[in-house]
């Protein structure tokens, strides 16, 4: 009887010890894919007839600027300074993010940050936004008008508009 105690005593501390502990992810965790392994994963809409499927997108975290000179085409641009940011793509399936270069470091902390989350599939282009132009693939300029980053009236780094009026 005493031995049957004990032994619930100990794995009902295991079980409290393990339910308080939170999931972190280190590089082990990120898959970097190339153009056309992330070209596959964003074109597989994983549709069955349980479910239904949810968009696919690429994810720019690189500074709005950037965005603005090049990105890959229906690309959302989106700031790690941005408090919703994990919030804004809740309702997307597969998320390719992907940086300036070969497996960028901004890419890399979005990854990790978005698996924390809860988010199950998120990968990074491994090449980056320069691997992509110099494998000769499309890009698109100018704003997305679908991008999901917030601050409306506000930069990244929280400065007001002026108007000039």
């Amino acid at each position: 009887m005493l031995r049957l105690a004990l032994t619930l005593l100990v794995l009902g501390s295991l079980t409290l010890a393990a339910g308080g502990c939170s999931k972190s992810y280190s590089d082990r965790d990120v898959h970097w894919l190339t153009i056309d392994e992330a070209r596959a994963a964003i074109a597989d809409t994983g549709e069955t007839w349980l479910r239904e499927p949810k968009p696919n997108a690429w994810i720019d975290p690189r500074d709005p600027v950037f965005y603005r000179v090049g990105h890959i085409p229906g690309a959302l641009n989106v700031q790690l300074s941005d408090p919703e940011v994990f919030s804004r793509l809740e309702g997307y399936g597969v998320l390719i993010v992907y940086g300036e270069g070969y497996e960028s470091l901004v890419a890399d902390a979005l990854i990790k940050g978005l698996l924390t989350e809860g988010n199950k599939v998120v990968k990074g282009l491994k090449l980056g936004y320069e691997g992509w132009i110099a494998a000769g693939e499309p890009v698109e300029k100018g704003e997305n008008e679908a991008k999901v980053t917030g601050g409306g009236d506000r930069d990244r780094w929280q400065r007001e508009l002026i108007d000039d009026q």
